[in-house]
């Protein structure tokens, strides 16, 4: 497995790899509230196969986001839907749930219209 800049080269040098990203407003009980006020999902989704190759988050402690990329990464964001959510919603009992899990559903949201309207790039480039 890569990390870092390693792996960031890797799916930047795959064509076919298309960024989306979601936002949610975080409650007001949370520490980063008065920072962010929105807590954010980034997914990198290899369109061949429409699997999560990459994920971040805009979740404070590293611990976390570490967490979330673990309960992602590698699943399906077209056959994995309802399992993605669900993991999350019982795996992440952070304060921030509810946001992180709107959040992950704006994303897949715009993954399935870009792949409806035939938006996704098909790796000739």
């Amino acid at each position: 497995m890569l990390y870092g800049d390693d792996r960031v080269q890797q799916i930047f040098r795959n064509p076919r790899v298309v960024l989306v990203s979601g936002y949610a407003r975080l409650p007001d009980s949370v520490a980063s509230h008065s920072q962010y006020q929105r807590l954010g999902v980034i997914l990198a989704v290899d369109s061949a196969d429409d699997r999560i190759v990459a994920a971040d988050t805009t979740l404070l402690t590293d611990l976390a986001k570490d967490f979330f990329r673990a309960l992602v990464e590698g699943a399906s964001v077209t056959e994995d839907i309802a399992e993605l959510i669900h993991r999350v919603q019982t795996r992440y009992a952070g304060q921030s749930g509810a946001a992180l899990t709107t959040a992950l559903r704006r994303c897949l949201e715009t993954y399935s219209q870009l792949k409806s309207e035939h938006q996704l790039p098909d790796g000739n480039a």
